[in-house]
């Protein structure tokens, strides 16, 4: 708490500082820049922060947020009958972005981590078996980020995987840094990936 600062701005402060890559003096920064926007903009941005929850869902398919029940990706036709798994939806933005992949995707909610008390059933992996038997895929793209956890998981889903039958399990290409996002990744780099994917 900075006693130079009224309270309630600090606690806006301490809320803003929460969010992923803020630190305070970034937070500060924010908190006085919202300080001088007019009600108007305040008020709109605080009714969208309440009401995400409400407006974003999940896709049932490929458990991507969206707005509807299935996303726009899982019901295009045109789309390879291929999966690229990723931790967040964030990790499938950052790959579409690079607009050299035209499959499906399924998004699993993060990574085995026990020691943040994440286990395998905390994510969408008995619906990963689902969707790979539905979409009758081929190939499934492991695309976990290359951390620790993101490597228990993709071992994990190899070896779930290989009771399927006829499903070729590949992973991203290693141009990517060990402990990287693929979130805050430029797209040349996660292009790469997934055309040297083995």
């Amino acid at each position: 708490m900075d006693s130079l600062v009224p309270p309630s701005l600090n606690e806006l402060i301490e809320q803003l500082s929460e969010l992923p890559g803020v630190g305070r003096k970034t937070a500060m920064r924010y908190a006085f820049w919202l300080m001088e926007q007019n009600e108007d903009y305040l008020s709109t941005l605080g009714d969208r922060i309440a009401h995400i929850k409400e407006a974003v869902t999940m896709c049932q398919r490929c458990f991507r947020s969206f707005e509807r029940q299935m996303c726009d990706i899982c019901t295009d036709n045109t789309r390879e009958n291929i999966i690229c798994v990723v931790e967040s939806t964030e990790d499938l933005v950052q790959i579409e972005r690079t607009g050299d992949y035209n499959g499906r995707y399924h998004v699993l909610g993060g990574a085995i981590d026990p020691l943040k008390g994440v286990n395998p059933e905390d994510l969408t992996l008995s619906e990963l078996t689902d969707h790979v038997r539905t979409i009758g895929t081929a190939e499934v793209i492991l695309a976990t980020n290359p951390t620790m956890q993101g490597d228990t998981t993709a071992t994990y889903i190899r070896q779930m995987l290989e009771r399927e039958d006829g499903v070729q399990v590949t992973t991203l290409g290693r141009g990517l840094a060990t402990g990287a996002n693929l979130e805050y990744l430029d797209g040349e780099t996660v292009k790469n990936a997934l055309k040297n994917r083995r």
